[in-house]
């Protein structure tokens, strides 16, 4: 099975994905299923849910939330309250905060322990969620998995695999990573603590499964790599 957990659907100023176009693509790229959230700069959770109610079989929803927002707990606690959604997505790039304000972000992750959800997590080579961020983050919360999407990107992955083999709660996701970053990780024995994901619409599912296979040979890895791992946190893995 392949699933890709990182995917946007909705609206945002010059782009439109629907989510049957969305599936369409799925099945054109062989993806069996994938993790869908809004677009950071237009949230349109309710575009999410309705959509994992189209496709059960196929979608999980993470809810967008912008921590600003003098609402954040409430529709926190509302998207968790439903079927649909899995997880909470972060960007504290595009929403302009630092990973590790605790005054900012613990509401939120308390929110998350207390339902057992995961965090995909914009993570990059930036002042707002470098991988320092992440362990600050993984050391205060335990008890939530944390999933660093782009893994630390092309300056940032020597941190993120230190973090990775010293907090067994932050996970790496994949999309946008050079292959030889991706090799670097595999060599450090990480491969139960990498997840697949191709960042689309910017990235492409079908390019991105490549990279992954170009790099990855053993069939038990590139499981845990396109399934188990994030399955796993999907069911409320323990991050211990």
């Amino acid at each position: 099975m392949k699933i890709d957990a990182h995917n946007h659907i909705g609206k945002k100023k010059g782009i439109s994905v629907s989510v049957d176009d969305f599936i369409k693509n799925m099945d054109e790229a062989g993806i069996d299923k994938a993790v869908v959230f809004s677009f950071s700069e237009q949230i349109d959770n309710e575009y999410v849910i309705e959509s994992v109610k189209r496709y059960p079989d196929r979608l999980f929803g993470f809810v967008t939330i912008n921590p600003w927002s003098t609402t954040s707990e409430e529709e926190l606690e509302k998207a968790f309250s439903t079927d649909e959604i899995h997880g909470l997505k972060l960007h504290p790039v595009k929403h302009a905060y630092a990973l590790d304000d605790h005054s900012l972000l613990d509401p939120l992750f308390k929110i998350c322990e207390k339902h057992n959800k995961p965090i995909l997590i914009f993570g990059g080579a930036n002042v707002y969620s470098s991988p320092n961020m992440f362990a600050e983050m993984a050391m205060t919360f335990p008890k939530v998995n944390l999933i660093m999407a782009h893994g630390g990107q092309m300056y940032e992955t020597t941190s993120a695999i230190n973090v990775a083999k010293k907090y067994k709660n932050i996970y790496i996701e994949t999309s946008s990573m050079f292959g030889i970053r991706i090799q670097n990780i595999v060599k450090k024995n990480l491969t139960n603590q990498i997840i697949f994901g191709s960042d689309t619409p910017t990235g492409d599912m079908e390019l991105e499964m490549k990279k992954i296979e170009s790099i990855v040979k053993d069939e038990n890895e590139l499981n845990n790599i396109y399934s188990l791992n994030l399955m796993n946190l999907l069911n409320g893995g323990n991050s211990l």
